[in-house]
């Protein structure tokens, strides 16, 4: 090799790599999702710099970390990373397609208006959908609870997930005979207690199906107490109410959408547009059954 020619190779080799600073935009604090996205970007060698905006479900609060300290330091990051359909729908609409826009654990990105049908339109943002098909959900949870009950959506009114959910939901429902009802919560943590006493009643002879929505998982804890105080089952569709007890449930695993995440930002990286990266969803959901069910074989749950 002349010498030339391997003088400036050793001197793009000592260049330092250009490290990476990403904003990561948090609905409720960190998740197994975030864990995951930050370990395997660091697997994959980047070792970026997080800064971290946590609304801890406050809109307001969010609000006024976007545009008083996302906004003004733009320029700094090189990605932003946003957790949940609020999150996102905030930032996409602060920040438009000023910076590449990495959303995870967002059920329905198109009818939420973040991804387009047609590719060339995204060119700025890519994802994961912790999406699970409602035919399998339903499927699996056929296998331990009865035919012929009523099914309960607790509904959230500021979730725009639930509307995707009830559709999808009402589809399915019918052929195990379960007859859907919407059922409206008030999303006020001062109205909880009577909002559980008046659910205990209405769900009295239901299965409740709760769905991945923001307040419903903020509440998760006195939720499913109050269902399982009252004997109700319930199929759930989040990794948190798996934690306080719900029936059954097929769930993404939030800790693989994260490193999907990162994969994203990492062929991004490698040259790949983000248009050319489909929306990415856990290949392998699982199956988990709460302490009631877990001893009982699926030939046993109709008897």
């Amino acid at each position: 090799m002349p010498l030339r020619l391997l003088i400036c190779c050793c001197l793009l080799c000592a260049l330092p790599v250009q490290a990476l600073t990403i904003a990561m935009v948090l609905w409720r604090g960190e998740t197994d999702a975030e864990r995951g996205f930050r370990d395997e970007l660091n697997r994959l060698g980047h070792h970026p710099t997080f800064v971290t905006f946590n609304a801890n479900q406050d809109r307001t609060v969010l609000a006024t970390l976007l545009r008083q300290q996302l906004l003004p330091s733009l320029a700094d990051y090189d990605y932003i990373y946003c957790f949940g359909t609020t999150a996102t729908a905030m930032v996409k609409s602060l920040v438009g397609n000023r910076k590449p826009l990495i959303f995870s654990i967002v059920s329905d990105p198109v009818g939420a208006g973040f991804l387009s049908d047609d590719k060339t339109e995204n060119q700025m943002v890519a994802g994961t959908s912790n999406m699970v098909p409602m035919a399998l959900q339903l499927a699996n949870a056929r296998r331990y609870l009865p035919a012929g009950k009523g099914m309960l959506l607790p509904f959230n009114p500021r979730e725009q997930n639930t509307l995707l959910t009830g559709e999808l939901l009402l589809r399915e429902a019918r052929r195990y005979q379960w007859e859907l009802t919407t059922w409206r919560i008030a999303p006020d943590k001062r109205r909880l207690a009577s909002e559980l006493k008046r659910l205990q009643h209405d769900a009295k002879e239901s299965i409740v199906f709760l769905a991945a929505d923001s307040y419903l998982l903020s509440i998760a804890p006195e939720l499913l107490a109050a269902l399982n105080e009252a004997g109700i089952p319930t199929i759930c569709s989040a990794e948190l109410y798996v934690e306080h007890g719900c029936t059954v449930g097929t769930i993404s695993s939030y800790r693989a959408l994260g490193q999907m995440a990162a994969n994203i930002i990492h062929r991004n990286l490698q040259g790949t547009p983000l248009q050319d990266i489909p929306l990415q969803t856990d290949p392998a959901p699982r199956l988990v059954l709460g302490k009631q069910l877990a001893e009982i074989a699926p030939s046993t749950a109709d008897h």
